[in-house]
């Protein structure tokens, strides 16, 4: 690919999408120059090679001095703290050379401000990040709104959530087919590396008990998520967190009062047929193994943002409506977000 991109943060989401990239055939890869992040480049290979989730990698994995080498392809390394650093600061000034058409930046901690710095401090012509940013030029949802992208108009785009990519194709099917008059998601998320493994301080200060040991209720930024793409759906959703000790794979328990009557059987036949055209590849319609259910792992590595439970779709009264969705929360996430780069490459002037 020709887009020139850079990549800030690499935790969870930021090693991700290094990976999802070089999963893909070298034709189709994006062409990422340079990395960024606090960690010295050796702990940055060693999580890449040494993946407790994942496995090792199907791509070899080097480094010297300045390179992260994947597959044999040198990507430079800059360690930088951008939270020692105001955005006045030229702190990204060594990426400069690099004529970078998008900066994604997956660390979670730069606000606004810190993007148009980097904006007008002409680091990238575009930034691309992995939160709803306040502020933030649009919101995107790959295969729901990516059309809405105007490279004249948006420089700072948000790639959404893990959950909100998961639950805003599902909101919209319904929306567009039925109406939504009041809806709550519930979110089983697995747990986050912002939580304490004994008991300590933490801002919210239940996210300070054992993450080992305990369900862990706290809030989630899903309702928001789906709103910023969905405005129709502005105060009509509410939404709650639980925190579990699982690794990966996200389950959404959601249910909703539609605005108008239907049958399983039109539900049934309306998502399978978004799953098979409109939404392949994003959308999944999920039956089980040999009339078995599935348990949350099965679905590790998989790149659908959803996939409905189809044996525990429910309806009463014609208009309630219960549904239970699953998603990699971690690489199902990644690819959209290589989604989402693709949809900025198609733009002319980048």
């Amino acid at each position: 690919m020709s887009l020139q991109v850079g990549i800030v943060g690499l935790g969870r989401i930021g090693r991700g999408v290094l990976r999802a990239n070089f999963m893909r055939n070298a034709a189709e890869r994006y062409t990422i120059c340079v990395i960024c992040d606090i960690m010295p480049i050796d702990h940055v290979a060693y999580l890449i090679a040494h993946d407790s989730t994942y496995g090792r990698p199907p791509f070899s994995v080097d480094c010297d001095e300045n390179d992260l080498i994947l597959d044999g392809f040198r990507i430079h390394y800059e360690r930088v703290d951008r939270r020692r650093s105001s955005p006045e600061e030229d702190s990204f000034g060594s990426l400069r050379r690099f004529n970078l058409d998008v900066l994604f930046d997956a660390t979670g901690t730069a606000n606004i401000a810190d993007f148009r710095a980097l904006l007008t401090q002409k680091i990238a012509k575009k930034i691309l990040c992995t939160w709803n940013v306040t502020g933030c030029d649009i919101s995107l949802v790959y295969g729901i709104n990516q059309q809405d992208y105007q490279s004249d108009k948006h420089q700072v785009i948000s790639a959404s959530t893990c959950t909100g990519n998961a639950m805003v194709p599902v909101c919209h099917i319904l929306d567009k087919h039925f109406g939504i008059e009041h809806a709550r998601i519930v979110t089983i998320h697995p747990q986050l590396s912002d939580q304490r493994v004994l008991d300590g301080y933490h801002a919210s200060s239940q996210l300070g008990r054992s993450s080992a040991i305990s369900i862990i209720p706290t809030t989630t930024n899903v309702g928001k998520s789906t709103e910023l793409v969905l405005p129709a759906l502005c105060n009509k959703l509410d939404s709650i967190s639980y925190r579990v000790p699982t690794a990966i794979v996200s389950i959404i328990d959601f249910s909703a009062t539609l605005s108008r009557d239907t049958s399983l059987e039109e539900l049934t036949s309306l998502f399978s047929d978004y799953a098979e055209n409109q939404l392949a590849g994003i959308l999944h319609c999920e039956y089980g193994a040999w009339g078995h259910q599935k348990a949350s792992i099965d679905y590790l590595g998989t790149e659908y943002s959803a996939i409905i439970l189809m044996n525990h779709l429910s309806l009463s009264q014609h208009r309630h409506i219960g549904i239970a969705l699953m998603h990699d929360n971690e690489y199902g996430y990644c690819c959209r977000v290589l989604n989402i780069l693709g949809v900025l490459a198609e733009q002319a002037d980048i």
